[in-house]
């Protein structure tokens, strides 16, 4: 089952603060990459100690993606 991707207001502001093709290629890793099992550890997302950011990390070339799983009934990144 594929996950819904949410983006919080913050992460918006953030995604707007980059280039349009920064902001591609992230929005595009993240539909990849987190659409299906995103608490899957890969060689590029893995889980992050204990913060208040968010436990999981996904890199983009030199960008960071941090992101959180909400398990319900409909998944959502």
């Amino acid at each position: 089952m594929p996950y819904r991707v949410e983006y919080s207001p913050d992460a918006e502001d953030h995604l707007r603060a980059l280039s349009a093709r920064q902001q591609a290629i992230v929005q595009d890793a993240v539909d990849e990459q987190l659409a299906h099992e995103p608490t899957v550890r890969t060689r590029n997302r893995k889980p992050m100690r204990p913060n208040r950011v968010a436990p999981w990390e996904l890199r983009v070339g030199n960008l960071r993606v941090y992101y959180d799983v909400e398990e319900d009934l409909e998944a959502v990144v």
